[in-house]
C-alpha cells in the first residue's frame, strides 16, 4: 500500500480534462425533457423507457423490490409509472444509469457497492416510516443508493487505490473514512460531489454525497426538521455498516451511541431496530439473486 502513488485532483479538470467519463445515456436528457414540457405523460415517458430493454429489466427489478412493497407485480413499465409516478420512475431510471455509466471490470467489487448501496436504501425507507414518517418519500431511493458514488469513482479510475482502502478497512476493522485519513487518499465524499456537479445530479443526492458519514451524523441537530434528510441518510448507511461490517468495538459503540442520539431512543428501541436492519439484508439478498 506505501508504494501506491498519491493522487491529486484538481476540482477543475477531473473528470473533463483527465478520468473522464461519457455523459449519461440519452434516456435521462430526454425524461428530463419531458418532465419538464408540455408533452408529460405516461405514455411519452414509457416510450422512452422501454428503448432500452436492459433498463427495462432494471427498473422492473427495483419496482418489485421490497423497497416498494407494492401490492402486485409489475410487469410493464406503464404499470410502474401508474403507481409510483412519473418522478420517482425517473428517479430510479438515473440511478440506474448513473451505475450502468461506469461500467465497471472489477465486478466483485462493484457487487460490493451495490449491494451495500441497496441495503442503505432499505435501511432508508424504514427509518423514514418510523422516525420521519411527516419528512415524505421524494428523493429518498436515488439519495440513498446514490451517495456512495464517490466510490465509484475511485474503483474505475483508481481500482489499486480502492482495493488498498477496502484493505485497509477489513484489516483495521475500520469505517472507510479512516482508511482514507491512514493512507492520505482524496475523500470519496469528495470525489462524489464532484461527480454530482459533473453529471448535474439532484441536490439531494449531492447533499448525500457530500454528508453520510459519522462525523456528520453527530453534526445534525436532532431536533431540527430541516435536517431530517440527512439524518435519514447518514443514519441508514451507518446501520447498514454496522449491522454488516467486522468493525472494532469502539467503533460499534461511537456509530450506536450516534445513532441513538440523533434519533432519540432508548436502548430498548435500538435494539429492537436493529433486529429489523438485520432482516433487511435477507430482502437485499433476495433482490440481488
Amino acid at each position: 500500500m506505501s508504494q501506491l502513488p498519491p493522487i491529486e485532483i484538481d476540482p477543475k479538470t477531473f473528470l473533463h480534462e483527465h478520468c473522464t467519463l461519457p455523459a449519461l445515456p440519452a434516456v435521462v436528457t430526454q425524461l428530463q425533457e419531458v418532465i419538464s414540457s408540455d408533452n408529460l405523460s405516461i405514455r411519452n415517458v414509457t416510450q422512452l423507457i422501454s428503448s432500452d430493454p436492459a433498463l427495462v429489466a432494471q427498473v422492473l427489478k427495483i419496482v418489485n423490490s421490497a423497497y416498494y412493497s407494492l401490492p402486485k407485480e409489475i410487469a410493464e413499465v406503464n404499470h410502474a409509472v401508474a403507481y409510483l409516478g412519473i418522478h420517482e420512475v425517473y428517479r430510479v431510471v438515473l440511478s440506474m444509469s448513473v451505475f450502468n455509466t461506469f461500467a465497471i471490470e472489477q465486478r466483485t467489487e462493484f457487487n460490493e457497492i451495490w449491494y451495500h448501496s441497496v441495503y442503505t436504501a432499505l435501511c432508508a425507507k424504514y427509518l423514514l416510516k418510523n422516525y420521519e414518517p411527516l419528512l415524505g418519500n421524494e428523493e429518498i431511493w436515488s439519495a440513498a443508493i446514490l451517495y456512495d458514488i464517490g466510490k465509484l469513482v475511485y474503483l474505475k479510475f483508481f481500482p489499486d487505490h480502492y482495493k488498498a482502502l477496502r484493505l485497509y478497512t477489513k484489516t483495521h476493522h475500520c469505517l472507510f473514512g479512516e482508511a482514507e485519513t491512514a493512507l492520505a487518499l482524496p475523500s470519496s465524499p469528495f470525489v462524489g460531489t464532484l461527480l454530482c456537479d459533473h453529471w448535474r445530479l439532484p441536490s439531494k443526492v449531492r447533499r448525500a454525497c457530500e454528508s453520510h458519514r459519522l462525523e456528520d451524523l453527530r453534526k445534525i441537530t436532532p431536533t431540527n426538521p430541516s435536517e431530517g434528510f440527512n439524518r435519514i441518510i447518514c443514519t441508514a448507511n451507518l446501520l447498514a455498516i454496522l449491522s454488516a461490517e467486522e468493525l472494532q468495538q469502539t467503533i460499534k459503540k461511537e456509530i450506536a451511541d450516534a445513532v441513538r442520539q440523533s434519533l432519540r431512543c432508548a436502548e430498548s428501541a435500538f435494539l429492537v431496530m436493529m433486529g429489523a436492519i438485520y432482516d433487511l439484508r435477507n430482502e437485499v439478498d433476495k433482490f440481488l439473486l
